[in-house]
């Protein structure tokens, strides 16, 4: 997505925080493994199976599957009824240009230099990888200030800027963000001499760096000083600014392995593996003080959800678990929507302490019970509890997993409980939404969980005796509601 071509910079700056950098690593990878040659042509052929498609090219099933969901979602293959994938009409006819791909080809080496930005930002100068010498901020120039037409094929400039320049924009931004160059253009009009002198950094990597950030459209100069564009000012000040730099900051955590996505896709060799005990102690300690940042704004969808479900069951004197807490921002929602329920916050103890500074901000923690402890073999009772809630904690976990946590859930439940998930959700074609399928080509790529559909989640509840499921629509995810038969589910959010 182009600036001149995005609804507005805000949208397309959310793009580029968060998923310019997946979509770029999910079409390199495509390439690599040569799944645009293997698929076969739109009408031309049969449409090929999910596991032949693999076994032609010795990849993973649920490798190949994350792929193909996003390239039929983006419009570059087909999916019919059975199930089966072809390429597009469209897409073969620009990568079928010789030159064209050859230009796609001598991108593939640029993703670890890229990753080096910093560095080349701070020197002026090509900086060492792989024990040769690139010139990172010369291809910066040529990506965004000095790039040429590639082909006259309608498609092929689109394909290309998702393919090439789109975590180009990722990295660019995260290093603006990283080396304070983003705050101080933010507080005030500065030159390139006054930015040097404030950050240390070379003149000649400034330029580079403001310049595409100009392009993009969030910079522009006046009188020698770089400032705000008008478009972009109410993103780069303030708290927006800090949400803008910590989203960065968690897309940046990803790079590596979304450089050796390949890799992971042909063996499942997990470059960041979130299965790893100390990796993920460190990633979810971290992921909770990045929620947390963001805890308002996520505190108004949970008290929507939880208002939603106060129409239609008594919530006074309600037992309340959420399990995989996070934040706690789910759990806090109910507590204050009466004043008398009592919610018991489960993670692992070290998230668990940043759930209790939240909860006295927002004067219920003396309702609050700390349950540290393992989602995967932890006991939650016997008819304890009136609601449990699992906030953005499935995806983390392989559907094979799914039937023994629902298992223990379901124990935990009163017979007139209700389970309340939250959670991306695929439709039932698994084809979209586009971001669900970014946010769970992530989770393959960690060794995490997989984003299943509403029929799926309904299947897999009613072998626990939830028999009874609805699936409601959030802002950005969706809500789905569970229970024994005869107890009244609500059908849509509260108004």
């Amino acid at each position: 997505m182009t600036a001149s071509s995005s609804p507005s910079l805000a949208q397309s700056l959310h793009v580029w925080a968060r998923n310019a950098s997946n979509e770029s690593a999910l079409l390199r990878t495509t390439l690599r493994v040569g799944l645009f040659d293997a698929l076969p042509l739109e009408g031309t052929a049969a449409p090929a199976s999910l596991d032949a498609l693999a076994r032609k090219l010795g990849t993973s099933a649920r490798g190949t599957r994350s792929l193909l969901e996003l390239l039929v979602c983006l419009g570059f293959a087909r999916m019919d009824d059975a199930n089966g994938f072809s390429l597009a009409t469209s897409t073969s006819a620009f990568l079928a240009d010789a030159g064209f791909r050859a230009r796609l080809q001598a991108e593939l080496p640029w993703w670890e230099p890229m990753g080096l930005l910093d560095e080349a930002v701070k020197r002026g100068e090509p900086v060492e990888h792989a024990g040769a010498r690139w010139d990172v901020l010369q291809h910066y120039r040529e990506l965004f200030l000095d790039s040429q037409p590639l082909s006259a094929t309608p498609g092929a400039e689109d394909f290309f800027d998702r393919f090439a320049r789109g975590a180009a924009r990722t990295q660019l931004l995260v290093t603006a963000g990283r080396l304070g160059v983003l705050e101080l253009l933010a507080t005030a009009p500065r030159s390139l001499t006054e930015l040097g002198a404030a950050t240390y950094l070379s003149t000649t990597g400034l330029r580079v760096l403001v310049e595409v950030l100009a392009k993009l459209g969030l910079v522009r100069e006046e009188n020698g000083a770089w400032k705000p564009s008008e478009e972009a000012r109410p993103i780069l000040e303030g708290k927006a600014l800090a949400y803008l730099v910590r989203a960065l900051s968690v897309s940046a955590r990803y790079w590596e392995a979304l450089g050796r996505l390949e890799e992971t896709v042909r063996t499942e060799r997990f470059i960041l593996d979130l299965k790893d005990p100390e990796t993920s102690r460190l990633f979810y300690a971290d992921n909770s003080q990045q929620i947390t940042a963001v805890f308002a704004s996520h505190f108004q969808l949970s008290r929507k959800a939880a208002e939603t479900l106060a129409q239609v069951r008594e919530m006074d004197g309600a037992q309340v678990l959420d399990i995989g807490t996070g934040s706690g921002v789910w759990g806090a929602a109910f507590a204050r929507v009466t004043p008398t329920s009592r919610v018991t916050y489960f993670d692992q103890a070290v998230v668990l302490e940043q759930v209790r500074s939240n909860l006295e901000r927002l004067k219920v923690a003396d309702r609050a019970r700390f349950w540290p402890g393992d989602l995967f073999t932890h006991d939650f009772g016997t008819q304890a509890f009136d609601v449990i809630i699992l906030p953005q904690v499935l995806n983390v976990l392989r559907p094979e997993t799914l039937p023994d946590l629902f298992a223990r859930v379901s124990r935990a439940l009163k017979p007139d409980g209700v389970l309340l998930i939250a959670e991306y959700v695929l439709n039932e074609r698994r084809d979209g939404p586009l971001e669900h399928l970014y946010f769970g080509l992530r989770r393959f790529m960690t060794n995490e969980g997989d984003l299943l559909s509403a029929s799926e989640y309904a299947s897999l509840l009613k072998d626990v005796g939830l028999t009874s499921t609805v699936c409601i629509p959030l802002p950005t995810q969706e809500m789905i509601l569970a229970s024994r038969d005869g107890v009244t589910l609500p059908k849509s959010l509260a108004a």
